[in-house]
């Protein structure tokens, strides 16, 4: 977190076209996880081709006192392409169709929890192919190797379909209606994937060789009163929906 830079986000099909209407020659040869410097208003802007979203995108990253101009420039380019700035809530939506993951919403750091119990391994939320045990000494390696070798991992995270179109955020996941496994992170109905998607954490070994008979308890305010609902659900593979216009090169004009 700075004041020095500033950083901006531009997500969505057109957003290569409207880097290149704005002037950024080259942008086209950025491919996904690329950046590159390009100049801006008498200085540099870096542009990576990365985004929270599962779609074409690009982080912008300038120095805070440029911001505004970019902020024009960006606007002034995609004014026939539908530009509109958007929020959190938006955004969060966008990255949960990815099945992207958020710290300390979808999982509770080690800096973060309180209850020793609560933190999660890379293992148990999806990252465990980032951790190279033939590095070095790094922070945490004992400890992975241990729970690896010793079937130690508690938990696992996984995308679930929930039937219905009720979206399931916090609620409990149950096996056979009864006993609690588990907790929703993050639900909605997808107006991309057309289903009602959710992330959630669950023991082991429901969600991993246990997928059978879950279930989520839903809270639904009808008419200013909860009502409790049952809805089965179902273990889906990550991403909910998968663009092919995110990694194509060079990226499609729309």
């Amino acid at each position: 977190e700075t004041e020095a830079v500033a950083g901006l986000a531009l997500q969505g099909p057109t957003s290569f076209a409207l880097l290149r209407d704005a002037g950024f020659a080259g942008v086209e040869r950025l491919k996904i996880f690329d950046l590159a410097e390009f100049p801006h208003d008498g200085g540099a802007v870096t542009i990576s081709r990365t985004g929270f979203t599962g779609d074409l995108g690009y982080e912008l990253f300038v120095q805070a006192e440029k911001a505004l101009s970019l902020w024009d420039r960006l606007m002034a380019a995609g004014e026939l392409r539908g530009i509109r700035a958007i929020g959190y809530t938006a955004l969060n939506r966008a990255r949960l169709e990815a099945g992207l993951i958020v710290a300390n919403a979808d999982f509770t750091t080690a800096e973060h929890a309180i209850r020793a119990d609560r933190l999660r391994m890379p293992d148990e939320i999806g990252l465990g192919f980032m951790i190279d045990l033939e590095k070095s000494h790094f922070n945490g390696r004992r400890a992975i190797l241990e729970a690896r070798t010793k079937r130690k991992l508690r938990h696992v995270l996984v995308g679930l379909e929930i039937e219905g179109n009720i979206p399931a955020e916090h609620a409990i996941v149950y096996h056979k209606k009864s006993q609690e496994v588990g907790l929703v992170s993050a639900a909605m109905w997808s107006p991309m994937a057309k289903r009602n998607i959710a992330i959630a954490s669950l023991a082991r070994p429901f969600g991993d060789t246990m997928v059978e008979d879950l279930w989520v308890e839903i809270y639904a305010m009808r008419e200013l009163q909860y009502q409790k609902l049952m809805k089965r659900a179902k273990v889906v593979q990550r991403p909910f929906i998968k663009l092919d216009r995110r990694t194509t090169n060079p990226p499609a004009d729309f």
